[in-house]
């Protein structure tokens, strides 16, 4: 408790300070603070119907070198999180994509502790990372609520990747080798130490029997003249994974040389002089049958922005498939329809429903579930 109060106290301190500085011209701090807060309600099948609550505060403040007049293309970045509410997946769904992606249990952290450097057309990044932030990323998917619309199941489940709730040490970079193409990389601890040993992320382990996870990334940014798009395909693998056995407490090996490839694209289809815009995404992944039994994964959603004549609100409608080769999980498709509303600038509500086929999170056989969630976001 002591610790957490320190490190909030930290970032409350400096929000207070780089506030009064704002007027600065050359202010090198930014700040900027959040609050998402989704209601959860099972209507229909999965494990029982019922509702929760879920919430996520974030509090960040970056520090630019070249503004603070020390050096050009540096930038030191911290993210202080806050989680809390119960599980819609375990406690009402039973799915096994995640229906919440804000859904991390009760934890108030550090997120992210990074600094980057640029040179010119190549960064690199060093510090506690998401790796999400960067890799397997569709702009479009990430209106959803659904966490596989933010980066595919087969990567979240198959290996323990560094991402929300729990991220990790890691060293990263790009190369913006051509206008239309970049190279990304990156390699993080292949373990990240738990939030039991672990509870504020600031007690990192590197242990040899982590392994080590590498991802490569290949970005093309705008290949189509007539519209705005990214097409993203890439990879991972893992070293190995070695976890200690509940009953014997003896360590066991998972896997060794755990590996997958991924396809994410956005495209922006029409585009209208009145500020409309239809735009559409894809996601793909698959790995080895021998070491997954989640072997493949797909997904794809259409959304329509400043419908209404509303300019900054959006619609959407998405599908996620969750494919299995064997054991008693079958497949799993997630249906998710939102609507965004942006009252100012600071504030929104997105009303969403989502319809989960064949629940397999658990080792029994769920009906199909209905689930509405209302979100709501503040920003300052």
């Amino acid at each position: 408790m002591i610790q957490r109060r320190i490190i909030f106290t930290s970032i409350l301190f400096l929000f207070i300070f780089t506030h009064t500085q704002s007027r600065e011209k050359q202010n090198p701090f930014t700040f900027n603070a959040s609050y998402v807060g989704d209601g959860v309600a099972n209507m229909y099948g999965g494990i029982k119907t019922g509702a929760v609550y879920l919430g996520m505060g974030n509090i960040t403040v970056s520090f630019d070198t070249e503004k603070a007049r020390l050096w050009k293309g540096g930038e030191l970045y911290l993210n202080g999180a806050s989680i809390h509410g119960a599980s819609p997946t375990e406690k009402l769904v039973g799915d096994f994509q995640v229906v919440d992606n804000i859904d991390g249990g009760n934890h108030s952290y550090m997120h992210e502790i990074w600094y980057k450097q640029a040179f010119g057309n190549f960064s690199f990044t060093a510090g506690l990372q998401d790796l999400n932030a960067d890799f397997a990323v569709s702009e479009n998917g990430g209106e959803y609520i659904n966490s596989s619309f933010g980066i595919s199941s087969l990567i979240s489940n198959n290996i323990p990747a560094p991402i929300f709730p729990l991220t990790a040490l890691g060293l990263s970079f790009q190369w913006d080798i051509a206008p239309h193409f970049s190279w990304l990389g990156a390699a993080f601890d292949g373990v990240p130490t738990d939030f039991d040993d672990n509870a504020y992320n600031l007690n990192w382990e590197l242990k040899k029997d982590d392994g080590v996870l590498v991802f490569t990334e290949f970005q093309l940014p705008n290949l189509f003249k007539f519209a705005d798009g990214t097409i993203k395909f890439g990879g991972y693998y893992h070293s190995k994974l070695v976890v200690e056995n509940e009953e014997t407490h003896e360590d066991e090996t998972v896997f060794n040389k755990n590996f997958g490839f991924y396809l994410v694209a956005d495209q922006n289809i029409k585009e209208w002089d009145n500020g409309c815009r239809l735009s559409a995404f894809i996601q793909g992944a698959v790995s080895p049958k021998d070491e997954n039994a989640h072997n493949f994964y797909a997904g794809a959603g259409l959304n329509f922005y400043a419908p209404f004549k509303r300019k900054n609100d959006a619609v959407g409608l998405a599908v996620a498939h969750a494919g299995f080769h064997e054991g008693v999980h079958k497949h799993e498709t997630a249906i998710e329809a939102f609507y965004k509303i942006q009252f100012t600038e600071n504030i929104s509500l997105q009303p969403d429903i989502q319809y989960v086929i064949n629940p397999s999170g658990t080792d029994e056989n769920l009906k199909n579930a209905l689930v509405g969630i209302l979100r709501f976001k503040l920003e300052f």
